[in-house]
């Protein structure tokens, strides 16, 4: 039996600080990222081992995306005529249906119940929905390709 869910609840164990306070897609290397874990929720141990891993992916919640925004079809990527006409689910736009977003981040230290990050696309006080290590077995398997414009559209996204 197929079973329908009207809505799902989660928390958040954390929030991103970063140096990053407006939506913009270019340049997120550039930025100063931490994530600050609720103490409220979780210690210090929660992070035992992590400092051991070079990366994790971090999945957050966009709450600043503006509702009116959600796109639930198809639109060309930051709107550029050049580029194709292409789902949502076929782009990591920020107006996605659900506001989640997932990067692979390096991590740089842990002190504390604060991670130290480089590469979050994330601004300030976003929510923090959930950290995992990055491990290569994770890593896709076998051939990788993708069309030339997402390359294209990725050229100034992580330069400093």
């Amino acid at each position: 039996m197929k079973r329908k869910l009207s809505s799902i609840e989660m928390f958040p164990i954390g929030f991103v600080r970063s140096t990053r306070v407006e939506l913009e897609d270019d340049n997120w290397d550039q930025e100063n990222v931490r994530i600050e874990l609720d103490l409220e929720q979780f210690s210090e141990e929660a992070l035992t081992g992590l400092s051991d891993f070079s990366h994790v992916e971090v999945l957050f919640y966009m709450d600043q995306v503006i509702p009116e925004k959600i796109e639930k079809s198809a639109r060309r990527p930051r709107n550029n005529p050049r580029w194709p006409l292409v789902g949502i689910f076929s782009q990591r736009g920020k107006n996605r249906p659900n506001q989640i977003g997932l990067t692979i981040c390096k991590l740089k230290r842990v002190e504390g119940a604060v991670l130290y990050l480089e590469g979050l696309d994330a601004v300030n006080g976003t929510p923090v929905l959930d950290i995992k290590p990055w491990m290569e077995e994770y890593a896709p398997r076998g051939e990788v390709f993708q069309p030339s414009w997402v390359s294209e559209m990725m050229k100034s996204y992580w330069k400093k």
